[in-house]
């Protein structure tokens, strides 16, 4: 079948392939034109079509051989088959080659040539084949199962759909792929079409199997594969397109030129950050194991008055709470900060945050580390090791605490929902709770019933309905919690401590204070990023996650990035630290104990 298409490409002018049965394909003569080789292409253009195409046959075209293609093989044999095309019209027949395996009815022709004329479309709803995605389905993360699926309708089952839309028979994508190269790609077709058993042209075993190795990333097509592939499911399936303005087509330029020159896994890793960067998503981000196998110094550091301060430590001896740290091995650690939080994706506190806390205090696991850092007027220089897991937690109250005055504080990120239940009662007749919500939740949520005066009916989670490319969303699958209240009632005054840290489930929960009104916020606006996550393993041992899911304020109006905002500001000070206080915490007691 390969040698016949570069035959066929050999003469053709505009090239159209037909499937006529299932397994018979039938490549049709060229027209009778003037030809028309086309311009000469650069390097860019060619891996930019490349790209386009990859995305639009591989989710939408709905053939049996598109879906049970190796994706990512592909991925980076095409990219090492089109780089060095010469002319549009080279680039056109490595493009045959590579997808009219898996796409009979794909068309491509050169300004000058005719427009080829559209192929059958099937006839009533019972006989069109097309996909429907509910979200973009990814790699399971846990025995969760996220709301996310897709289905080839009329394929898998008579009638089988994951929603009501459908898209017209004549369906189609019609784009002009680089300038002077047009692609036309039914996406519906009949069931017969949609047998078709083509196989791509993976014959580059080496180059397949860097494609899924996890130190593949030292191949140059492995890396720029991985970019075409990451960045066509943000194109087609961010749920956030309406609300941030991201230049698509420089977007891939960008990266694919940055991924020219990456030499370490790092340096891979940033050039896909430019793609989660560009989403301003605070569930973006990039992982592969070299990266995860690293260690962490045994502290919690945040930026406080400006500069980067230890809140917490896990090493007592080298290390004191309201410390500045003003380098690690030589290298100034406030400028770190900044340029890990201008990579990340999300809000300005978010990004602030992570860059801190989660970034900066990275290295080879149980390496040694030469830490310079200040403590009132002393400088000091300490060793210490890369030996931590997680950053350390700063110093609170027990996860419970009743108060002299009566005044109660939960610790939300801490306590589980179990040893919340045997205080509830406690609880419910304090004169006021505090509940600290600077951190991430386990299972807590159900306090909200508790909280609650009337049932709640808000859907505000709002998974996204595509049956066609380049983030065009048909309709939305809304999902809410209904929470119905519950005993025992929870009388006193409620107030919620809250900074950047609250991301995700904690802003769910953060979701009803706001719209209910059930207490006042003090801290720091939140992270700003909420709903389900998804993960996109890829090319060379790389994954990427982002949010795959739409979440809304109860009242529909716009969540992402903004987050939720406190009615009191509050924030550590490096005094503050130094003298052993939480200034948070402190000021959200002041609030409770307010008449």
């Amino acid at each position: 079948m390969l040698r016949e298409f570069r035959w066929l490409m050999a003469g053709a002018l505009a090239t159209t392939l037909a499937a006529c049965s299932p397994g018979d394909t039938e490549l049709l003569a060229p027209r009778a034109t003037a030809r028309v080789p086309g311009r000469a292409t650069t390097q860019q253009e060619n891996l930019q079509a490349f790209a386009r195409v990859y995305g639009y046959v591989r989710w939408f075209h709905p053939t049996d051989a598109a879906s049970r293609t190796d994706w990512r093989a592909l991925a980076a044999i095409g990219v090492a088959q089109v780089r060095d095309a010469a002319t549009l019209d080279e680039l056109r027949t490595r493009l045959v080659e590579l997808f009219g395996p898996l796409a009979p009815r794909l068309d491509l022709w050169i300004d000058g040539e005719s427009t080829p004329a559209p192929g059958p479309t099937p006839q009533g709803r019972d006989t069109m084949v097309y996909w429907q995605h509910e979200g973009y389905v990814g790699t399971r993360l846990s025995l969760y199962a996220p709301p996310y699926g897709q289905v080839r309708v009329n394929a898998e089952g008579p009638h089988r759909r994951r929603f009501t839309q459908a898209p017209a028979p004549d369906a189609r994508v019609e784009v002009e792929l680089v300038p002077g190269l047009h692609l036309r790609l039914p996406t519906v077709l009949s069931p017969a079409d949609a047998e078709h058993d083509g196989e791509a042209p993976l014959d580059d075993a080496g180059l397949a199997h860097a494609a899924r190795s996890a130190s593949g990333y030292h191949d140059l097509d492995v890396r720029q594969g991985a970019v075409i592939e990451v960045w066509n499911v943000f194109r087609h399936f961010y749920p956030y397109q309406d609300t941030v303005e991201i230049d698509w087509p420089g977007l891939l330029a960008q990266a694919l030129a940055d991924a020219e020159n990456d030499r370490t896994v790092d340096d891979t890793a940033a050039t896909l950050w430019t793609l989660v960067h560009a989403l301003q998503d605070g569930h973006g981000m990039v992982g592969h194991r070299e990266i995860a196998a690293r260690g962490r110094l045994p502290v919690r550091v945040e930026m406080v008055d400006g500069v980067p301060t230890v809140t917490g430590t896990d090493d007592p001896s080298h290390f004191a709470i309201g410390d500045v740290i003003e380098a690690v091995d030589g290298v100034a650690l406030a400028p770190r900060v900044a340029h890990l939080a201008d990579r990340l994706s999300g809000s300005p506190q978010w990004r602030r945050f992570r860059a801190a806390s989660w970034e900066s205090l990275t290295g080879p696991r149980d390496a040694a580390a030469t830490v310079k850092l200040r403590r009132g007027r002393r400088a000091l220089e300490v060793d210490a090791h890369f030996n931590a897991s997680e950053p350390a937690q700063p110093p609170r109250p027990p996860q419970l605490h009743r108060f002299d005055d009566g005044t109660y504080y939960v610790d939300l990120t801490r306590a589980q929902y179990e040893d919340l239940e045997p205080a509830l009662p406690e609880i419910a007749a304090a004169p006021a709770v505090v509940f600290d919500m600077r951190g991430y939740p386990s299972n807590t949520h159900k306090i909200l019933a508790h909280l609650l005066r009337e049932e709640e009916n808000a859907d505000w989670m709002h998974v996204p309905q595509v049956l066609a490319p380049d983030g065009h969303i048909v309709g939305w699958d809304p999902i809410g919690w209904h929470v119905r209240p519950a005993e025992p009632h929870v009388q006193g005054k409620l107030t919620f401590l809250i900074d950047a840290e609250a991301i995700s489930y904690a802003e769910s929960i953060l979701g009803y204070v706001e719209a209910h009104d059930l207490g006042t916020l003090v801290g720091t606006p939140s992270a700003g990023a909420n709903g389900d996550i998804v993960r996109v393993d890829t090319l060379g041992g790389f994954f990427v996650i982002f949010t795959g899911m739409k979440v809304t304020r109860h009242d529909g109006s716009r969540f992402h990035v903004e987050g939720v905002q406190p009615k009191v500001a509050a924030a550590p000070t490096l005094a503050g630290l130094a003298a052993g206080r939480d200034e948070v915490l402190e000021a959200g007691l002041a609030n409770a104990r307010t008449p």
